[in-house]
This record gives C-alpha cells, sequence and structure tokens, in this order.
C-alpha cells in the first residue's frame, strides 16, 4: 500500500487555503494548513511532511523566517514559496534561501500540480512551466 503524500500549506487567506486543499486532495495528496509561520513551525514539529506551500508574506513571522528555519531543522522537506509580490527579488531571496520553486499569485491548477510533481517525484504531466513559474532544477 503506497503512502499518501502530505503537503503542509501556509497561507493567510483562508480562501486560497481552502482551494489547495481541494486542489490537493483531488491530486490524491492529504494536506493540512495554517494561517501563521509559528502554527506552521508547531505542525512541522509534531508531523512529517513530503512537502511545504508557503506564503511569502504571512501575518506574524515572514515566509523567509519559516523557510530558513524548515531547512535549517527538515532540510529534506521541499518547500514551494507562494507570493503576490511580482517583484524578482523576492523569488531570488527565496531561491537563495533554499526554496525549491516559487509560483506568482494568481496562478493555475496545472502550475501548482506541474511543481509539485517535479518535486515530489511523481509522474509529471505532459506541460510546459509557465513562465510565471520558477523552480530551480
Amino acid at each position: 500500500m503506497n503512502k499518501k503524500i502530505h503537503i503542509l500549506v501556509v497561507d493567510d487567506d483562508s480562501s486560497l487555503r481552502t482551494l489547495f486543499e481541494a486542489i490537493l486532495g483531488n491530486y490524491g495528496y492529504t494536506s493540512e494548513s495554517t494561517d501563521n509561520g509559528r502554527e506552521a513551525l508547531s505542525k512541522l514539529a509534531r508531523e512529517t511532511y513530503d512537502a511545504v506551500l508557503l506564503d511569502y508574506s504571512l501575518p506574524d513571522i515572514t515566509g523567509l523566517a519559516v523557510l530558513q528555519h524548515i531547512q535549517q531543522v527538515y532540510p529534506s522537506v521541499p518547500v514551494v514559496i507562494l507570493t503576490g509580490h511580482t517583484d524578482e527579488q523576492v523569488a531570488e531571496r527565496a531561491i537563495a534561501a533554499g526554496a525549491r520553486a516559487c509560483l506568482y499569485k494568481p496562478f493555475d491548477c496545472v502550475e501548482i500540480e506541474k511543481v509539485l510533481k517535479d518535486l515530489l517525484g511523481t509522474p509529471s504531466l505532459q506541460t510546459v512551466i509557465p513562465e510565471r513559474c520558477c523552480i530551480l532544477s
């Protein structure tokens, strides 16, 4: 029996968290979500995740601080940064800090699925990565 891939979604937008849970469920993944960085760190300490979808801008601590903690304590867990900032420096900072990919909001389901399949080694779609999505090889 195959273990389902388990993903943590960290975003302060409740609509987006709900959407992610639905999308991830449709792809056969399980997920949990939280709206802040401190709770994300607490969840990471209690549970094992295969990947983290992490908002760059959180209300309590920055997504970058959460990413740096994940890199130090859970270096094998890939992190995808989610951001509404169109400034390329945000993606550059996130990738430099250890993020494996950066998705710019708004994004679509194909982008999410492609990034997760590439990062988690699950069978990939036959699609081209959209230009508003950057992936670290």
